[in-house]
Protein backbone atom coordinates (compact mmCIF):
# COMPACT_ATOMS: atom_id res chain seq x y z
CA UNK A 1 0.00 0.00 0.00
CA UNK A 2 1.00 3.49 -1.06
CA UNK A 3 1.30 5.88 2.17
CA UNK A 4 -0.94 8.23 2.28
CA UNK A 5 -1.35 11.75 4.34
CA UNK A 6 -4.66 13.13 6.49
CA UNK A 7 -6.48 15.71 4.70
CA UNK A 8 -9.76 17.44 6.66
CA UNK A 9 -12.07 20.11 5.31
CA UNK A 10 -14.98 21.59 6.68
CA UNK A 11 -18.14 21.12 3.94
CA UNK A 12 -21.93 21.63 4.58
CA UNK A 13 -24.23 18.83 6.09
CA UNK A 14 -26.25 18.73 3.08
CA UNK A 15 -22.78 17.74 1.06
CA UNK A 16 -21.90 15.28 4.03
CA UNK A 17 -25.13 13.73 3.83
CA UNK A 18 -25.09 13.12 -0.53
CA UNK A 19 -21.44 11.65 0.42
CA UNK A 20 -22.66 9.16 2.84
CA UNK A 21 -25.32 8.07 0.92
CA UNK A 22 -23.63 8.15 -2.53
CA UNK A 23 -21.17 5.77 -0.82
CA UNK A 24 -23.49 3.18 0.22
CA UNK A 25 -25.24 3.23 -2.80
CA UNK A 26 -21.38 2.37 -4.70
CA UNK A 27 -20.51 0.45 -1.85
CA UNK A 28 -17.06 2.36 -1.73
CA UNK A 29 -15.51 4.20 1.06
CA UNK A 30 -15.61 8.16 1.21
CA UNK A 31 -11.66 8.03 1.03
CA UNK A 32 -12.63 6.93 -2.55
CA UNK A 33 -14.92 8.94 -3.93
CA UNK A 34 -12.62 12.70 -2.11
CA UNK A 35 -9.61 11.27 -3.42
CA UNK A 36 -11.08 10.84 -7.27
CA UNK A 37 -13.41 13.68 -7.34
CA UNK A 38 -10.04 16.04 -6.39
CA UNK A 39 -8.14 14.66 -8.50
CA UNK A 40 -10.15 14.48 -11.71
CA UNK A 41 -11.00 18.39 -10.32
CA UNK A 42 -7.05 19.36 -10.03
CA UNK A 43 -6.53 17.83 -13.47
CA UNK A 44 -9.43 19.99 -14.79
CA UNK A 45 -8.17 23.03 -13.25
CA UNK A 46 -4.72 22.12 -14.52
CA UNK A 47 -5.86 21.46 -18.05
CA UNK A 48 -7.85 24.98 -18.16
CA UNK A 49 -4.42 26.54 -17.14
CA UNK A 50 -2.09 24.85 -19.74
CA UNK A 51 -4.90 25.84 -22.57
CA UNK A 52 -4.80 29.73 -21.07
CA UNK A 53 -0.97 29.66 -21.14
CA UNK A 54 -1.48 28.15 -24.66
CA UNK A 55 -3.50 30.27 -25.97
CA UNK A 56 -1.57 33.50 -24.58
CA UNK A 57 1.65 32.68 -26.18
CA UNK A 58 -0.54 31.55 -29.87
CA UNK A 59 -0.76 35.03 -30.29
CA UNK A 60 -2.67 36.10 -33.12
CA UNK A 61 -4.93 33.84 -34.87
CA UNK A 62 -5.38 33.84 -38.93
CA UNK A 63 -8.41 33.56 -40.75
CA UNK A 64 -8.25 30.60 -43.22
CA UNK A 65 -9.13 32.85 -45.84
CA UNK A 66 -6.17 34.60 -45.39
CA UNK A 67 -3.65 32.12 -45.05
CA UNK A 68 -5.14 30.80 -48.16
CA UNK A 69 -4.23 34.47 -50.04
CA UNK A 70 -1.05 34.14 -48.70
CA UNK A 71 -0.31 30.95 -50.29
CA UNK A 72 -1.18 32.09 -53.93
Amino acid sequence: MSKVEVFSAKISPELKKLLDKVCRMAGVKKQFIVEEALREKIEDLLDAYDLRAAMNQAGEFYSWESIKQELQ
